[in-house]
């Protein structure tokens, strides 16, 4: 059964990257994999859900890799970083989105569709680790650490949205700048802390070397 549900999230992460998320179909994805319809969507509910997953399952799989080569390759002989650690996952991520059209391409047709499902259910986490780390100055509403989540994925598209359809004259590393800082923006990190942690993440950069590859990954 896991084999079975990884197929189908393996081809739609295939398809979704080459055709597009319009232009992909549930049967198609079944006929593929030799499946009923039904089955995924006993799985995954809906076509848009199933995006969803792909985006959960890239962004996990990022996270992970990203925090991996960091560690090996720059703060093994040094105290990790927190939040220059996020700026460089948040930087090559959105680097994603503005350099590969086709992954654009998929993030904006899925939420012209639903927009909702563009949000991923682990970017709740990520805050609530650095208000645990760090001891963000929020006002405790029960719901600010969401509002913020929200806020900054809501923010982040809009952004990348207009950036890839020339609204911008704004070179891609100054929208990457404001992209990365907004994040700290909105958790109330000072002006200058937020200029040293965007100011390191471009010298990791410029040291690691990371390459967008087709299919959603950085490696």
């Amino acid at each position: 059964m896991k084999n079975q549900k990884e197929n189908i999230l393996q081809t739609a992460t295939k398809l979704f990257y080459e055709q597009g998320y319009t232009a992909t179909y549930l049967d198609q994805i079944a006929d593929i994999c030799k499946i009923t319809k039904p089955l995924i969507t006993y799985y995954f509910k809906s076509k848009s859900n199933l995006a969803r997953e792909v985006t959960e399952k890239f962004l996990i799989e990022h996270k992970n890799n990203v925090a991996l080569k960091l560690y090996l390759e720059y703060f093994r002989e040094r105290e990790t970083d927190l939040q220059v650690s996020t700026a460089v996952e948040i930087r090559l991520y959105d680097r994603l989105h503005l350099c590969d059209p086709n992954v654009m391409r998929f993030v904006k047709e899925h939420a012209d569709e639903k927009h909702d499902d563009t949000f991923s259910r682990s970017a709740v986490h990520l805050y609530k680790i650095h208000d645990r780390h760090y001891g963000l100055k929020l006002k405790r509403c029960p719901d600010e650490i969401s509002m913020i989540a929200r806020s900054a994925m809501a923010s982040s598209l809009a952004v990348k949205l207009a950036y890839a359809n020339g609204e911008f004259n704004c070179s891609l590393e100054e929208c990457l700048d404001y992209l990365t800082s907004l994040h700290f923006v909105l958790m109330h990190i000072e002006e200058n802390r937020i200029d040293e942690i965007i100011a390191e993440s471009k010298h990791i950069l410029q040291l690691i070397p990371f390459e967008i590859k087709p299919y959603f990954r950085v490696v």
